[in-house]
């Protein structure tokens, strides 16, 4: 009885761990995607990059900004206190009159308050200036961050490329593996030399080197991108082929710098009507309060309240002698953009040429890939056949063998760089 509770306890502990184990196994690896695309990837790049969360900080400045620049409304309050010695003061002393004798300290702790109530739009116009400068600061924010589709879409590309070239490898591997097999049967009964057999083991043995050379670089792409998009991506990941349509290459160019430059236009547009707001008068209304000595009435030299209310109206005239400057400068600095824009136009411009240009060679090459391919897979047959009936050498076979691999593979890395070069070109254009 006792060995059967102690085997069910062992039993119960047994499913326990391999139930942990299990659950612990299904949630690493549902942390890596197994199927993925590139538009995936750049959704994720641009979502996760340290850069996206500026924006709402950027946000956060300006409506704080926003807040600020309404404070200009509020009543604006001073406190101040004043304790004063004077070495010497006026005296009366007229005859038939008493003589009035002045303290030498004095005291004053005062409220000073002023409202503003008209400042000629200048409050009204930062606030403008603002606005356009936040949306300014947040577009700048989005061209650095675009930067990363670049970065993605290149390393999407060489994962395509060294998975493609793992596959050939491993395609290379099992075709001398197959003339390995027969070839052994050859030798032992002396029908081929043992030197042809060794060559094809020497080839294996290189060709493992390089699939582990290939496989290393594959994981270094894949941590690399991981890294970027904050998803884990390993070697078991599908990665969806590129589409290879080129239709609709030749759109408009809708990059997030053209809008940057709009809006840097618009915000010296407003830093313009900033600069004329601050030349117009501006009335306020104010009041000073007081409790100390002496007052308005300096004749009276008690203790006591006092105060005053007023109007003022300030009109600062020599800002109008730099207004012209002003707005000079800022004119430049416009001319200065629509040039920077034309220099990205002509740049983008430039760019698409070589990447269509790209696209009309991959494409041309292509269409003869498959005839390469086919000559090559006859060639290679007929050597296999030779060098089972022994007429050639295994260096004679290998070396036609390899001829195929490499118009495969050249097929396949045609195939993935038109796919690169479309959507280089689609995200050049920005669309």
């Amino acid at each position: 009885m006792r060995k059967t509770k102690t085997l069910l306890s062992v039993c119960l502990h047994f499913l326990l761990i391999t139930f942990l184990f299990i659950s612990f196994t299904s949630t690493v690896s549902g942390q890596i995607e197994t199927n993925i695309t590139l538009d995936e990837c750049l959704k994720l790049a641009t979502d996760n990059y340290p850069l996206a969360k500026q924006k709402g900080y950027l946000q956060s400045m300006g409506e704080n900004n926003q807040k600020g620049i309404n404070g200009s409304w509020l009543p604006q309050i001073n406190f101040n206190l004043k304790a004063t010695y004077q070495s010497e003061v006026p005296s009366f002393n007229f005859e038939g009159f008493p003589v009035i004798v002045f303290p030498k300290d004095q005291y004053s702790f005062g409220l000073q308050v002023n409202q503003a109530i008209f400042d000629g739009g200048l409050s009204n116009q930062q606030k403008n200036t603002d606005k356009a400068n936040t949306v300014t600061e947040i577009q700048k924010n989005e061209v650095e961050l675009y930067k990363i589709k670049e970065k993605i879409l290149q390393l999407y590309g060489n994962i395509l490329l060294t998975k493609e070239n793992i596959e050939v490898l491993n395609s290379y591997t099992r075709d001398i593996e197959s003339r390995q097999l027969k070839m052994s049967s050859s030798v032992r009964n002396g029908m081929m030399l043992q030197s042809d057999l060794d060559e094809l083991d020497a080839v294996m043995l290189k060709t493992d080197q390089s699939k582990i050379d290939v496989a290393s670089r594959l994981k270094m792409l894949c941590q690399l991108l991981s890294l970027f998009i904050n998803h884990t991506v390993d070697e078991n990941t599908s990665f969806a082929d590129l589409p290879v349509g080129i239709e609709d290459l030749n759109g408009d160019i809708i990059r997030p710098e053209l809008k940057l430059f709009s809006l840097q236009q618009g915000l010296l547009e407003e830093r313009i009507k900033l600069s004329a707001s601050k030349t117009h008068p501006k009335l306020s209304a104010f009041g000073d309060g007081a409790f100390g000595r002496p007052g308005f009435d300096f004749l009276n030299q008690k203790m006591r309240l006092y105060g005053l209310v007023g109007l003022s109206l300030t009109w600062n005239v020599s800002s109008l002698y730099n207004l012209s400057y002003d707005k000079n400068n800022l004119m430049i600095q416009q001319k200065m953009i629509d040039e920077q824009r034309e220099l990205f136009q002509l740049n983008v411009k430039s760019s698409l040429i070589q990447q269509n240009g790209e696209i009309e060679r991959i494409s041309q090459m292509s269409k003869i890939d498959d005839s390469i391919i086919a000559k090559r897979v006859s060639i290679s047959k007929t050597k296999a056949n030779q060098l089972d009936n022994g007429t050639i050498t295994s260096s004679d076979y290998l070396s036609e063998l390899n001829e195929e691999k490499q118009a495969t593979l050249a097929q396949r890395m045609h195939q993935i760089q038109l796919g690169i070069a479309i959507a280089t070109i689609q995200i050049t254009t920005g669309n």
